[in-house]
């Protein structure tokens, strides 16, 4: 049996494990975070391909329609539709605007060919497609980022690696996707030129409005750069030209600042 001393030790260690491994005990985390729990799914998951042929149909290609697209616009380019941010991001929206009008885009991931990530990927105007195989949802858009959302009842991974798109985990209440992303690469943007932290938390509603209308109503957590959740709503129109390929690299013209206007070798 421990002597008192040693209990006392013993119990502060513990404690102190406790407040550690609490996520509110973060400041970086808002106790706003909505729940999330595979556990409450409803209906068929898309486990396997049987269940896959009673979900919603979303084949095809879908693009931003022109009324979330001028959304997006205001809310890059400011001062309408400005998120909840903290002062501290409020002055790097200021300056990161400032300097895209002065023509200073190399804080911007497409200007540099990065990856734009989440939650940015899902606002900018490239078509995607929605790929559904037992256990997981792929999200393709056409300039070859991949998202890969887990729908067979797994949790986050415990130690996940950053990356541009997260770790992102859902699951189906009826015909509405829900996705709960983490792990997020503090490169990846949330929107145009403004990057999130290792602490953001996205959670999407994605759901067909109607015939040729998808929607996504997205809310982001993090207690570094909002003051409250950050809730937004974009729409999408179903694409019949279909997926395009695009490459940053192909034709570009400017890098580093470095224009070269030399014309494109000719088709033999």
């Amino acid at each position: 049996m421990p002597t008192p001393n040693i209990a006392v030790t013993m119990l502060i260690l513990l404690s102190t494990c406790a407040a550690i491994a609490d996520p509110i005990a973060d400041p970086a985390v808002s106790a706003d975070v909505p729940s999330f729990s595979v556990g409450s799914a409803s209906g068929p998951q898309g486990r396997t391909w049987r269940e896959i042929a009673r979900l919603p149909d979303w084949s095809g290609a879908w693009g931003l329609d022109d009324q979330s697209f001028a959304k997006v616009v205001a809310t890059s380019d400011g001062p309408a539709e400005i998120p909840p941010f903290t002062p501290a991001y409020v002055k790097k929206h200021r300056d990161n605007v400032a300097d895209r009008h002065r023509g200073d885009v190399g804080g911007n991931n497409s200007a540099n060919c990065l990856p734009d990530g989440m939650p940015n990927i899902m606002s900018v105007p490239f078509a995607f497609e929605f790929l559904f195989t037992p256990g997981r949802v792929t999200i393709i858009p056409e300039n070859n980022e991949v998202r890969r959302i887990y729908t067979d009842g797994r949790s986050h991974n415990p130690d996940p690696d950053l990356s541009f798109e997260g770790d992102s985990i859902g699951y189906w209440d009826h015909n509405t996707l829900v996705v709960d992303t983490i792990a997020l690469n503090p490169r990846a943007e949330l929107f145009v030129g403004v990057k999130v932290t290792k602490h953001t938390h996205v959670i999407e509603r994605i759901f067909r409005k109607d015939r040729s209308t998808l929607q996504i109503d997205t809310t982001v957590i993090d207690g570094i750069m909002f003051t409250r959740p950050y809730q937004y709503t974009r729409t999408y129109k179903f694409a019949p030209t279909g997926m395009m390929q695009v490459f940053c690299t192909e034709n570009n013209r400017d890098t580093n600042n470095k224009v070269d206007l030399t014309p494109p070798p000719l088709d033999e």
